[in-house]
């Protein structure tokens, strides 16, 4: 028999792997709330690494809603949501959602990661073809796989491509198109009016991920399609990015989103969101749909236009407050990383297998809350780290 290696020396060995590529993921310490300004190991610094698009984040009027909440309700859920874990905030939550979106219901899940596979896996399934853009989310990468469906990715935003692969699953039982709206790591836009009229066109269902684009883009917030007039067959959100708060969520028909109760793993095996982090991303919901959301907006997209004027190369689609500036290497990229942060400015260095090999980035994420001095701040520093490349 075979000796077998055991799982610290495999362990020990892929580490000593990723460290040599630069490539080893070490996470660091944030002391205090999450802000445009954090304690980063101890370091005060400049937060550009953050999905806290609104600033909604360290808001007062979240913590006093936790807080009551607390009181209220104690902490923990308890059990899944289809045992004892169904609290009344969750229903409210997944109301007042599905009002903002205008949809005619909203399921609710742990996290974004859970939502995709969840939806995925409920709604795809063997004989079905799905269609998936290429640099979709990891999420959407899994939940494509279990899903048991067979899986086409078409190349970054080419509808010609999209178009060819529809015609060639004809045959299938189902097409499935799913995409980001605004893409987590270039920060660009899918068109999504294209999507639909493919979809449309080739009787295709249209499932899209606006994680990122949820409290930031459309009227009240309420995403790209929003903004467009489009209506896809699923709509995914999470409420951890803009809103400021914890979970994720399926906006559809009632029919999908009841279905979910019954074929959802990630919903029907994980005890149900904490019902204090739902009374919070209620508080939030009030705050993006209001004056002040739309003032939060506005100035969210003013501070993104003036960071890229501002910084040579940085990439992303002028609605976005993801910036990406492609460094190429990834020892390289982290050393951009490290020379900001001894000027008091993190910007987290993305490498593969994240992104696509040759392309490392910092990833920059701009919130309303920044400040003018902590923008001057952060554009200057990016200069200098750049300049000693």
């Amino acid at each position: 028999m075979v000796r077998a290696v055991s799982l610290d020396d495999d362990a020990s060995r892929e580490l000593a792997e990723l460290a040599a590529a630069h490539r080893l993921r070490v996470p660091r310490i944030v002391d205090g709330r999450q802000g445009t300004a954090i304690t980063l190991d101890g370091v005060p610094v400049v937060n550009l690494a953050s999905n806290d698009y609104l600033g909604l984040a360290g808001d007062p009027r979240l913590t006093e809603a936790t807080r009551s909440a607390l009181e209220n309700d104690g902490l923990g859920a308890g059990a899944s949501r289809l045992v004892v874990g169904n609290h009344r905030e969750h229903v409210q939550l997944e109301a007042a959602l599905a009002a903002w979106l205008q949809r005619p219901a909203v399921r609710l899940f742990n996290t974004g990661y859970a939502a995709n596979v969840g939806v995925l896996t409920s709604l795809a399934r063997a004989g079905d073809v799905v269609l998936s853009d290429e640099l979709n989310h990891a999420s959407i990468i899994d939940g494509c796989r279990l899903s048991r469906a067979t899986i086409r990715v078409f190349a970054h935003a080419d509808l010609g491509a999209l178009e060819r692969e529809l015609r060639g699953a004809a045959s299938a039982r189902r097409r499935i198109v799913v995409s980001e709206t605004l893409f987590s790591m270039d920060g660009d836009l899918a068109d999504v009016e294209g999507l639909t009229r493919l979809c449309r066109a080739h009787d295709a269902a249209l499932i899209v991920d606006e994680a990122h684009a949820v409290g930031v883009l459309g009227p009240e917030g309420r995403g790209l399609c929003a903004a467009l007039g489009v209506v896809p067959d699923v709509l995914i959100g999470t409420l951890g990015k803009a809103l400021g708060t914890f979970g994720a969520f399926a906006a559809a028909s009632r029919s999908v989103v009841d279905l979910l109760w019954n074929r959802a793993r990630t919903l029907v095996f994980s005890t149900g969101l904490p019902p204090v982090v739902a009374a919070a991303s209620r508080a939030a919901l009030e705050i993006v749909r209001s004056s002040e959301g739309d003032e939060r907006r506005r100035q969210l997209a003013r501070k993104a236009r003036g960071f890229r004027e501002a910084v040579a190369n940085a990439g992303g689609a002028a609605e976005s407050a993801i910036v990406p500036l492609v460094i190429g290497d990834d020892r390289e990229v982290m050393a951009v990383t490290d020379r900001l942060l001894a000027e008091r400015v993190f910007v987290q260095g993305i490498r593969p297998p994240t992104v696509p090999e040759g392309t490392a980035r910092l990833r920059i994420g701009l919130s309303a809350a920044h400040t003018e001095d902590q923008l001057r701040q952060a554009v200057e520093a990016l200069r200098n780290a750049v300049r000693q490349r």
